[in-house]
């Protein structure tokens, strides 16, 4: 069965920490914040509290006391902290890091600031870059929770606009930030309006808040969902099974209740989730959930990250060691955002072969050839 989620936080009424708001306005954004919402749940003193303080500077702190509740120590070790509070690791900044290290923002692929098009079929649009949580590990940190990202409804209008005039244009993806942070009213009126588009046929939402605010999936969310014509599809982003707890597996029975499908991807995380034994636990527990494993994502060149990447070959062992395992259905792609902005290649043959003095050549999507090096950065 989920564990249920741990209850000791804070002094509140049961309905106000139960509802998505609540959980959003009162997320931590600091240590002292973590220790007010949770007198004595951790010791904190083993912590390198002025290391954190600093990478809190750089990059910012945001986590729903929901979510911390599913910590069990204040320790790096456990997936849920290291997720969810800045590391004294975050300020060290290699150099083949990158701002934005899967190029959502390359000129050729911006037609408008609110727009990212890497195929010719989807696109990507930006509603909001507000998170619940602020995961540590995230491609897009220079975006969450920045005003210069929030784009108004004058520009979302236009973006609408300009799919509707992109008939190759098959697919819409509400990323961000995170859609779901958005109200009811806005959400729906800009799925409506998508929804309104001759050739969009799928509307996909990829969002954390399952995992991170599941109160957020309201009935009357699924039910405004259920009102659109096409199918939407709800991708969220499960890391380790001690985040199925049971307001996440309750959250995702009200989306398939609404016939909305959940897919989960993941990303894979040095110490964290990078074993067999742990990978097979989240596996079979999204299984158990009704969400379908779909995307296991390498790490990707995050400034302040390289703590939490693993080598590519680590990554192809793990796969390795799961196949025959697991159901074949439920079993991820192992996957490479091509820093750059050249799109998503399975880490296997042929888009992933073993480079002249090490490393790996990629095959891009748009025909491109790339060198990746062997400790997953891009080569020399």
């Amino acid at each position: 069965m989920p564990r249920p989620a741990p209850t000791p936080f804070p002094p509140a009424a049961p309905e106000a920490v139960a509802d998505w708001r609540w959980q959003h306005v009162h997320a931590a954004q600091s240590l002292a914040d973590v220790e007010r919402l949770f007198p004595g749940r951790f010791d904190l003193g083993a912590l390198d509290r002025p290391g954190i303080a600093a990478a809190i500077a750089l990059y910012g702190m945001r986590a729903t006391p929901y979510y911390l509740s599913l910590a069990r120590s204040a320790s790096p070790a456990d997936p849920v902290w290291a997720l969810a509070v800045p590391a004294p690791q975050e300020t060290t900044v290699l150099p083949e890091e990158r701002e934005d290290p899967i190029g959502d923002e390359a000129p050729e692929l911006r037609p408008l600031p609110a727009l990212t098009r890497r195929y010719r079929d989807r696109v990507l649009l930006y509603p909001t870059p507000t998170c619940s949580v602020h995961c540590r590990h995230c491609f897009r940190k220079r975006m969450v929770g920045n005003a210069d990202y929030a784009f108004s409804d004058a520009q979302l209008g236009q973006a609408v606009d300009w799919i509707a005039r992109q008939p190759e244009i098959h697919e819409v993806i509400l990323t961000g930030g995170d859609p779901l942070t958005l109200s009811d009213d806005k959400l729906l009126n800009l799925l409506a309006a998508l929804d309104e588009i001759e050739h969009v046929w799928s509307l996909r939402l990829h969002t954390r808040m399952p995992v991170v605010n599941p109160y957020r999936i309201t009935p009357e969310l699924v039910s405004g969902l259920q009102q659109l014509s096409r199918p939407v599809l709800v991708v969220t982003h499960v890391n380790h099974s001690q985040e199925l707890a049971e307001p996440l597996v309750a959250a995702v029975a009200r989306l398939r209740g609404g016939g909305i499908d959940v897919l989960n991807q993941s990303v894979l995380l040095a110490g964290l989730n990078d074993t067999p034994l742990v990978q097979r636990e989240l596996i079979w527990g999204l299984l158990r959930a009704g969400v379908r494993p779909y995307a296991l994502h390498h790490a990707d060149l995050v400034p302040g990250t390289s703590h939490l990447r693993t080598t590519v070959a680590q990554g192809q062992a793990l796969l390795a060691a799961l196949r025959g395992t697991v159901p074949g259905h439920a079993l991820p792609r192992y996957l490479l955002d091509v820093p750059g902005g050249h799109g998503k290649v399975p880490l296997e043959p042929p888009w992933a072969l073993p480079a002249e003095g090490g490393g790996l050549r990629i095959q891009a999507p748009d025909g491109s050839t790339h060198l990746y090096g062997a400790t997953g950065s891009p080569a020399p």
